[in-house]
């Protein structure tokens, strides 16, 4: 597999990618995922793409070429598609977190829930809660389970990247409402923004003890994620002591 380590090289395949987007835009996929999808890229490079084609390619052709892109079935295709749909989310929310739930649903497997959970879900939460905290809490009940699995992802990111406390505290309480799942991959997910939490906000750990100690209604896949964050945190201070 070729690997691509250099912004130089992006922009020199990209380019060749559009030279014939206008004539044949068959064409202008096949040639991405030869010269980009198929090849070993850097995530940020890739996202570096997501810009450029962003900016290139008509705002209304955006979500076909997402289709196109997801159809591919590639890594590197959800990290173009997902920050896509996050440079979308500024004039198109309800639209771009819809094809969000239907790529990772479709997609079957974890890193499409991952990929693009982080990049939708993390970054709405992160630039506009309100708007996007309504969306979480009709996907908990989502029958995919790639779905649900995506929420942890998109509140993981959401958190290390700066989360205000009282928006952690929230996305914590819809935590808690799938503490007791035991799908595999939900509880990966899940558990990670579990983790996450108690890494960088241990009081919303202390004020939610009680519930997080109710072993009916919280699974101990959950409280062993929590107390991983916890040691972390500790550790953090440690070394900073």
């Amino acid at each position: 597999m070729k690997k691509i380590t250099r912004k130089g090289e992006v922009i020199t395949a990209l380019d060749h990618c559009l030279w014939g987007y206008d004539r044949d835009k068959s064409s202008f996929i096949e040639e991405l995922n030869h010269r980009l999808l198929r090849a070993k890229v850097k995530f940020p490079l890739l996202e570096f793409c997501a810009l450029r084609l962003f900016e290139i390619l008509p705002e209304e052709e955006h979500l076909l070429f997402c289709d196109q892109i997801a159809a591919l079935e590639t890594v590197g295709g959800n990290v173009l598609l997902g920050k896509l749909l996050q440079l979308r989310l500024v004039d198109d929310f309800d639209r771009s977190t819809e094809k969000a739930t239907a790529y990772i649903a479709a997609g079957q497997e974890w890193y499409v829930s991952d990929i693009i959970g982080e990049r939708v879900w993390g970054h709405a939460l992160l630039t506009r809660p309100n708007v996007m905290f309504p969306i979480f809490q009709k996907l908990v009940n989502h029958p995919s389970r790639w779905v649900v699995r995506s929420l942890g992802a998109g509140g993981h990111y959401a958190i290390k990247r700066g989360l205000d406390v009282g928006n952690v505290d929230r996305l914590f309480q819809l935590l808690l409402v799938m503490a007791s799942n035991k799908d595999h991959q939900i509880k990966r997910g899940i558990g990670w923004a579990a983790k996450t939490t108690a890494k960088f906000h241990p009081t919303i750990i202390e004020k939610y003890k009680a519930s997080i100690e109710d072993e009916v209604q919280v699974g101990q896949w959950f409280r062993t994620k929590v107390r991983i964050g916890l040691e972390r945190n500790a550790h953090a201070k440690g070394n900073r002591s």
